[in-house]
C-alpha cells in the first residue's frame, strides 16, 4: 500500500517487514481479505507540523539538484591547468569563522 500524506511526497510503504496493528494482525490471521485490512479506520487523521513540511520540501529541492555543478569544476580545473587559479585566504579564513559561529551559536 502507498499512499501520499498531505500531497507533501511522503510515501509510506507496506512492506512484508512493516509492523502491522494488532487489529490488522488479527484480520490477518482470520483470513480476511487485504481491502479489509487495509481500510482506513474512521476518525484516523494524520498531522504534520509545519517544520515537517518545510523540511519535505527542502528534502526535494535537494534531491532535484546536482550533486556536483560540473561547469564550475571544468573551470577551476582548467584555471589549475594554466596556472591562473588564485586562493583568496582571507576569504576562506572568513567563511570558516563563519561557518563555525553558525554551528557553535
Amino acid at each position: 500500500m502507498t499512499q501520499r500524506i498531505n500531497g507533501q511526497g511522503f510515501r509510506p510503504l507496506d512492506t512484508s517487514g512493516a509492523r502491522r496493528t494488532e487489529g490488522a494482525k488479527t484480520a490477518a490471521g482470520q483470513g480476511a481479505t487485504s481491502s479489509e485490512t487495509s481500510a482506513p479506520q474512521a476518525g484516523e487523521t494524520v498531522n504534520i507540523t509545519r517544520s515537517a513540511l518545510l523540511l519535505a520540501k527542502l528534502e526535494e529541492i535537494v534531491r532535484a539538484a546536482p550533486a556536483v555543478d560540473a561547469e564550475k569544476v571544468g573551470a577551476i580545473k582548467a584555471a589549475v591547468t594554466a596556472g591562473t587559479y588564485q586562493v583568496d585566504d582571507q576569504s576562506v579564513a572568513d567563511n570558516i569563522i563563519r561557518l563555525d559561529r553558525e554551528l557553535i551559536g
